[in-house]
């Protein structure tokens, strides 16, 4: 599973999940309303979004920031 980290003009910077191996594509590669911080893989040559995957993850990055704020007396 990748994740789009930025775009860089025509590029699209994308980092593996888990090896961080980090790869430039063409923008127009990706699908048609994607951006930085989807989760993407490739499915039959061409790569797809992963919605439920992009959700899940979001939401394991919110708890730990939570959880850092609420050390730090933020929350």
């Amino acid at each position: 599973m990748w994740a789009i980290d930025r775009f860089e003009g025509d590029w699209a910077i994308i980092q593996n999940w888990d090896t961080e191996e980090v790869r430039d594509i063409p923008r127009t590669d990706l699908p048609s309303g994607a951006k930085p911080g989807m989760s993407i893989r490739q499915e039959n040559g061409a790569w797809i979004t992963d919605l439920a995957d992009t959700k899940a993850r979001k939401a394991e990055i919110q708890t730990i920031f939570d959880r850092i704020k609420k050390k730090n007396g933020y929350l």
